[in-house]
């Protein structure tokens, strides 16, 4: 079979695969299609640049909408020259270094069956906790729907879709009452979103924070935060809204959208601006910048600032709902596999040096995780822990 050309019988060949109609000639041809591109990547250099993007475009749509119907939880991984997407259910892209490992769905169906420990942990999900200006706290995973708490005269509600709404901000408040403080934190495993009284949007990744006035009086309108948070931002160009950083740093916008990654334990704070434009100072030296949309700012712990242009998308996966990464460092993955799971990683050996780029629905368990990451020939362990708080251990195999 011509591999660029009879396109309706390749791709009725792929549906017949992922139906389980596929003849045994057929299975036997589909393998040693992707099999001979695994081996022979440079095959593909005969054809011409269009038709390739015109099979790419064409497996793309209907790998994709095969994924949708059976709601499965893999992506495709990243997108390569020669081939813009892929089924999960038939094969994984899995990017380390310039080379790549193409598997389809027998080969990955047989790896996860060898994994001999029934030990699994849970993705995170909406979950977090409302601490009052009284010091009183709400667990807003297992409040009802509805009102759930006044603050003064702003009334506190969960919406259907998970989402905690505080009343728009009346103009004449701030002149009968104080403005209290709340505050909206994650654990790790959690995530929330948050209407502010301005009518402002804010998403906290796990082991995340937000703390905010329940209506913004005065000249502007100023929160803290802590962890990882996406902000769109309500415009009100005679109130600028303030974000602390964590005490290190402070963001001044109007309205626009962007997130602020401030980890512990990642190596510096890091603000990327999707639209609009913001305001950046370092709190404890003198000097500020502005950004516009496509940068990031990276304030090292030093307090020096530097600034380039990133893939937002990957910045922003994980608001909505995914695992992205473009060489990535293990190191940084793992991070993020500990926030979303809840879990203690450690090494055996020295971290090894291996880089990672694709994606993965958040709502897959860590196993299914690991697995992917397995191709790139990583091996873990999962283990239970006795460690107050956590759901357990993945132990980075040599």
């Amino acid at each position: 079979m011509n591999q660029f050309d009879g396109r309706k019988d390749f791709l009725k060949m792929v549906q017949n695969y992922l139906d389980g109609t596929a003849t045994p000639e057929e299975i036997q041809l589909l393998e040693a299609y992707y099999e001979s591109l695994d081996k022979n990547p440079g095959i593909l250099n005969q054809y011409t640049d269009q038709q390739k993007e015109d099979l790419g475009s064409e497996m793309e749509a209907f790998l994709l909408n095969r994924m949708a119907a059976s709601e499965t939880r893999i992506l495709p991984l990243w997108k390569k020259p020669w081939f813009t997407a892929a089924a999960a259910s038939v094969l994984i892209f899995l990017t380390l270094g310039t080379g790549f490992f193409l598997v389809n769905k027998r080969k990955q169906e047989t790896a996860l069956k060898q994994i001999t420990t029934p030990l699994d942990f849970t993705p995170g999900e909406d979950k977090a906790i409302l601490t009052l200006a009284d010091g009183s706290s709400i667990i807003l995973d297992s409040a009802s729907n509805g009102h759930i708490a006044d603050q003064g005269k702003v009334a506190i509600s969960k919406s259907a879709d998970g989402q905690l709404v505080y009343g728009h901000q009346d103009k004449n408040i701030q002149d009968e009452q104080p403005a209290q403080m709340n505050m909206v934190s994650t654990p790790a495993g959690g995530q929330y979103r948050i209407v502010l009284p301005d009518g402002s949007k804010v998403w906290l990744n796990a082991k995340s924070s937000l703390r905010f006035p329940t209506f913004f009086a005065g000249s502007d309108r100023k929160v803290s935060i802590s962890g990882e948070c996406y902000f769109e931002i309500a415009k009100d160009r005679r109130k600028p809204f303030i974000i602390d950083v964590s005490g290190k740093q402070e963001i001044l916008v109007t309205g626009t959208h962007f997130n602020v990654n401030s980890y512990k334990d990642e190596a510096a704070i890091k603000t990327t601006l999707l639209e609009g434009s913001v305001n950046v100072r370092n709190l404890t030296k003198p000097g500020k910048l502005t950004l516009k949309p496509g940068d990031q700012s990276v304030m090292a712990s030093d307090g020096n600032f530097h600034v380039s242009q990133v893939d937002v998308d990957e910045v922003v996966a994980w608001k909505n709902g995914l695992f992205q990464f473009q060489k990535t460092s293990l190191e940084m993955v793992m991070r993020q596999v500990s926030r979303w799971y809840n879990v203690e990683v450690t090494y055996e050996t020295n971290t090894p040096r291996k880089t990672f780029s694709g994606k993965i629905h958040r709502n897959a368990n860590a196993s299914q995780m690991l697995e992917i990451l397995k191709f790139a020939g990583v091996n873990f362990r999962m283990e239970a822990t006795e460690k107050e708080g956590l759901t357990g251990r993945i132990v980075v195999l040599p």
